[in-house]
């Protein structure tokens, strides 16, 4: 693990038990996914609902455990802390939830939202934790301070209630945030404002971001690198620029047929719109039932991640 680097995840598997007809099975939503995160950087997380991308998250934050593998934040490993040492790590890494409606209280302030972290994590009281709260609306643009801190969420719009759950997750001064689509709720008008918010938190507090997303138009915008996920595979990574100029797995290129704004007009390439296979022990490459390019090798052996060119990752056996 270098030096710049804060977020190491190493064959990380999550696993859950499901009932089939052959009694107990387990489904594997995230099967040795590895990535590292450096310090200011954002890693944009891109699929389609279903592909692990909301799991990979929660693992990170330790709301759900890591079945294998390993999550190394700093210079701790922290795959299965519990008790004070989770509440100690929870200092460092905070989420952004997708819902701005589910994730404030409706029955406590704005400045109720804020007082609990501070006093809890920063032990803020008195003048300190009223100007602290303060700083932290106004660092996120919810002005006029002294109005927006006694409005409950109802009182605010949906914007305005991602901007709080934003200043809730910064009171702990964290170093690293797991934003999972804290647009894909917000009124398509607003969703840049919260992009270039997070932007320059990111730049102004060196703040690294994992952020999750089915969006390749703001993975671009936010994320400095991309890895494209499917069935709780690693499908492609690689620099965002670089990824969306020529991406070479065939997902990742369906993907981009299927972006709004995509200039190339065509079909979609693909063969079925089958559901990934998450049984554990499956064969072969997840993909294989809707990729045009699939063939007996596909169906049978699982493609390695692989470097095919310098930062950009494929797994793929017929990568073009």
């Amino acid at each position: 693990m270098s030096n710049a680097t804060l977020v190491d995840v190493k064959d990380m598997v999550v696993r859950f038990p499901i009932r089939t007809g052959r009694g107990r099975s387990f489904i594997t939503p995230v099967d040795r996914v590895s990535f590292t995160i450096d310090s200011g950087e954002v890693l944009a997380l891109v699929g389609e609902s279903g592909s692990g991308k909301t799991t990979i998250g929660k693992a990170l934050l330790r709301i759900e455990e890591p079945s294998a593998g390993t999550i190394q934040v700093g210079n701790r490993d922290v795959t299965h802390i519990k008790g004070q040492a989770l509440v100690r790590y929870r200092n460092d890494v905070q989420m952004i939830f997708q819902d701005p409606f589910g994730s404030l209280n409706p029955v406590k302030t704005i400045e109720q939202h804020l007082f609990f972290p501070l006093k809890k994590h920063q032990g803020l009281r008195g003048t300190e934790l009223y100007d602290r709260t303060g700083e932290l609306l106004e660092r996120v643009g919810l002005t006029p301070v002294p109005e927006t801190r006694i409005k409950y969420p109802h009182e605010l719009s949906g914007g305005q209630r991602q901007r709080v759950a934003i200043a809730r997750a910064l009171a702990v001064n964290p170093k690293f945030l797991v934003a999972d689509e804290p647009i894909s709720m917000l009124d398509v008008s607003i969703r840049a404002g919260v992009l270039k918010l997070m932007n320059e938190l990111k730049r102004d507090m060196n703040l690294s971001f994992l952020y999750i997303t089915h969006d390749l138009a703001s993975a671009r915008y936010f994320g400095d690198r991309i890895m494209v996920l499917y069935g709780g595979h690693v499908m492609e990574t690689a620099e965002s620029s670089d990824l969306l100029r020529r991406p070479m797995h065939p997902y990742t290129k369906l993907l981009l047929a299927a972006t709004p704004g995509n200039p190339v007009r065509q079909p979609l390439p693909e063969t079925s719109n089958q559901a990934p296979d998450l049984l554990e022990g499956r064969k072969g490459c997840v993909f294989a039932t809707r990729c045009p390019l699939v063939t007996d090798l596909c169906r049978n052996e699982k493609p390695p991640l692989q470097s095919l060119d310098a930062g950009h990752a494929v797994a793929c056996h017929y990568a073009v």
